[in-house]
């Protein structure tokens, strides 16, 4: 089984039901990737009507979006993050935060 570096900011709330790493709001994905061709966009989401097993809580792997005040290094140093469908129905970083 992978391990997930500790530091790496946890996944607070995934609001995302229709994602299959979403469980009970709480993102199950060993580690996310933020940011798709500079839009905000949750890289991970995964539309599909299987559950996965649940695992540990999620964390953010990477974030692709340089003007994010959060973001050193493609690396994310908020505390938590949560995720969620954002007005045009994307999947999104709600705590997405411009530079």
């Amino acid at each position: 089984m992978a391990t997930v570096n500790l530091d790496l900011t946890p996944i607070h709330q995934c609001s995302v039901s229709g994602c299959t790493f979403n469980a009970d709001v709480s993102c199950h994905a060993p580690a996310i990737t933020v940011g798709d061709h500079g839009a905000n966009h949750c890289a991970t989401f995964l539309g599909s009507p299987t559950k996965r097993s649940t695992s540990p809580a999620g964390h953010v792997g990477a974030c692709q979006l340089s003007d994010c005040t959060h973001n050193a290094d493609l690396t994310c140093t908020a505390s938590t993050i949560e995720v969620g469908t954002a007005a045009n129905g994307e999947t999104e970083c709600l705590t997405y935060a411009a530079a």
